[in-house]
């Protein structure tokens, strides 16, 4: 009972984490990145930064919601956020512009990024 109890936290979660990210995203750009099955992610360097990213999941290999949400959990922190679209095979990152002292390039993002997948 209590583990069902928890299931269905988490899938809401997921679901109000989905619709926060699907609002704010349709009136801002939307670009796109890659990540591998270390969740090493890059952003995709050929447009400004952006808030919002999109990257294919299939290297991450998911076999549940539930699962994704757990590792998207882990891997989340003060910059940057990873929400599971399980059903799509994608991964919702949300960069944290506002939270570093100074605004930084797309360049220092990927570094940095780089320096937490180690």
């Amino acid at each position: 009972m209590m583990n069902n109890l928890k299931r269905f936290f988490l899938l809401v979660a997921i679901s109000i984490a989905s619709f926060s990210f699907s609002q704010t995203s349709d009136s801002d750009k939307t670009g796109s990145a890659t990540i591998d099955g270390n969740y090493c992610l890059v952003l995709d360097n050929a447009n400004e930064l952006q808030e919002h990213y999109t990257a294919d999941a299939t290297e991450l290999n998911w076999t549940s919601a539930i699962e994704a949400a757990k590792y998207c959990g882990y891997k989340s922190n003060n910059l940057v956020s990873y929400t599971a679209d399980f059903d799509n095979n994608k991964i919702l990152i949300q960069i944290h512009v506002d939270r570093t002292q100074k605004k930084e390039s797309l360049l220092w993002w990927n570094e940095y990024l780089k320096s937490i997948c180690k």
